[in-house]
């Protein structure tokens, strides 16, 4: 006689199916977790970043003063703007604050700018605009205000001789630059209602002036010293190797190794100091002296 199966075998692999069920499908594929079992929550959307404060919000129009922005999750700020201008030297101090170093004004004018941060192409939301104001505020920034509104032949200061005349007007315009910096005139050199001095308006006379008298403070440079110099310094060239300077030009801008030159005859407001003794005039000499910082 065949032996009966017990009921309760059958009932037990029945169960056991039914909770293999629970985990999955016929066909191996997990079932979805319930809420609470594993199910991925949304990310929180990162907070935006924001700048709420800028300082010093006013500086010299020859630039070099460095602001701090302050505010929440600028780590990623990697350009700053002023007005039309970029900052140099963007950092990142840390995700509450940014550092940059405010460029020089739009041809040394005064001007105001709103100061704007941007982490990519993208700008940094503000609590409220801030603005930056250039002021002429030191001796450079009198020089470089006055050469850059006079420099070219319809701005020319009718208050003085045009010399181009009488062989170039390079170092009239020098002299008047040096005098709005704040050198002082004395019998040596000057220009009044009574006339001027033969250093004022001529470039060799000028160029052993400030060699016989090194306690003016001017740092004479020679061409390899280049890398001291400074916006407002004076460059003196010699065309032809004769030693004798055939013209001058001041300073007006360095931007890496490439040193810029406003001046008058030929007129120019940023002038390539490398071009002019090279294509412009092959060969030709130059050496430069460093204004005194005390001006």
């Amino acid at each position: 006689m065949p032996r009966r199966i017990a009921p309760t075998l059958i009932v037990t692999v029945v169960a056991v199916s039914l909770l293999a069920g629970c985990t999955a499908g016929s066909n191996g594929v997990s079932a979805p977790a319930t809420l609470g079992q594993g199910t991925p929550r949304a990310s929180a959307t990162p907070a935006a970043a924001a700048v709420s404060k800028v300082s010093p919000v006013v500086g010299g129009v020859t630039g070099g003063t460095t602001i701090t922005l302050t505010g929440s999750n600028l780590g990623a700020v990697d350009r700053v703007k002023i007005g039309t201008e970029d900052a140099t030297d963007v950092k990142v101090v840390s995700d509450s604050k940014v550092t940059a170093v405010v460029p020089r004004s739009v041809d040394y004018q005064p001007a105001s700018g709103d100061v704007v941060a941007y982490a990519g192409s993208k700008p940094v939301s503000a609590a409220a605009t801030a603005s930056y104001t250039w002021k002429v505020s030191s001796g450079v920034d009198r020089e470089m205000q006055y050469a850059f509104a006079h420099w070219n032949a319809p701005t020319y200061n009718a208050s003085y001789l045009d010399f181009n005349s009488v062989g170039g007007d390079c170092q009239n315009f020098v002299s008047q630059a040096l005098d709005a910096r704040g050198l002082a005139q004395n019998d040596s050199w000057h220009y009044n209602s009574s006339g001027h001095s033969e250093t004022w308006g001529y470039a060799p006379a000028f160029d052993n002036y400030l060699k016989a008298n090194p306690s003016l403070g001017f740092t004479p440079l020679t061409a390899d010293q280049r890398s001291q110099l400074s916006v407002g310094d004076l460059a003196y060239f010699d065309w032809n190797n004769n030693d004798v300077p055939d013209h001058v030009m001041i300073v007006s801008a360095i931007d890496g190794s490439k040193i810029s030159l406003v001046g008058h005859n030929l007129d120019y407001d940023y002038r390539d100091l490398d071009t002019a003794i090279t294509k412009d005039h092959p060969g030709a000499k130059v050496w430069f002296y460093k204004v005194p910082a005390s001006l």
